[in-house]
């Protein structure tokens, strides 16, 4: 039987890490860069948002919901009429019905986007 005595000195010793730690490393940085990027975004949303948008209730959505309602059936009306006619529609038919349409697409299009804005907390809505 061998014996050994002696001082055991504890130091610092670099070494490699293995994949696992290393991938394991790498997803925690990109975790706490992400969480700071989207504490960044929601500020500046909101600080951005906040200066631009006017007070967002219940009337103002419903005005804009009830205006996207009038544009919506503004160009269905244009269609049908539009279907009423035989042989190739007019060029300027198609360019109104056309007209129509982009007015009621953007129209949604920005309620939607004001729906994000107040579900991603980047303004309030009372």
């Amino acid at each position: 039987m061998v014996r050994y005595s002696g001082v055991i000195e504890s130091k610092k010793i670099d070494r490699l890490l293995t994949s696992a730690e290393l991938d394991r490393e790498k997803r925690h940085a990109l975790n706490v860069f992400r969480d700071r990027m989207d504490r960044t975004i929601m500020k500046a949303n909101q600080e951005v948002l906040s200066a631009k948008l006017p007070h967002i209730d219940l009337d103002t959505i419903t005005r804009l919901a009830v205006r996207i309602a009038e544009l919506r059936a503004s160009y269905l009306a244009k269609a049908l009429a539009v279907a009423e006619t035989s042989g190739v529609p007019s060029v300027s038919a198609l360019e109104d019905l056309q007209r129509h349409r982009v007015a009621f697409e953007e129209l949604r299009e920005a309620f939607e986007a004001l729906e994000r804005v107040i579900e991603r907390g980047y303004t309030e809505a009372v």
